[in-house]
């Protein structure tokens, strides 16, 4: 984890799975319950993301936006297909060395079939 003024950096490296979601979901709690303006999930050395690693990203994005900050997803290519493959390609969004893209939270309407 790393700090730059109100913005937090959490690293996450290996798996993202139901042996490390609950670690990893305990962490973003305590980076939340800080009040960053923003949290940057950088997932880019995550190697596997399985289906419960994808409901930890989706809580993160929830708690994230809820609580008043902005939250950005740096992807592996692993994560970033499997977010695809879901449906929650919306959740990736570009950051760029201290800029951020739009708040990361699904739009269930963009969702509904007509």
């Amino acid at each position: 984890m790393e700090v730059r003024g109100d913005t937090v950096h959490l690293n996450v490296v290996g798996e993202l799975d139901h042996q490390s979601g609950d670690a990893f979901d305990q962490t973003v709690r305590a980076v939340l319950s800080g009040r960053p303006t923003m949290l940057v999930l950088d997932l880019t050395a995550v190697t596997f993301l399985s289906l419960e690693g994808v409901a930890a990203i989706v809580d993160a994005c929830y708690r994230a936006v809820n609580g008043g900050s902005t939250l950005a997803i740096r992807p592996s290519p692993q994560v970033a297909r499997r977010l695809h493959s879901v449906g929650l390609a919306e959740l990736v969004t570009a950051y760029d060395a201290g800029q951020a893209g739009r708040p990361a939270a699904p739009d269930p309407a963009r969702d509904r079939s007509p």
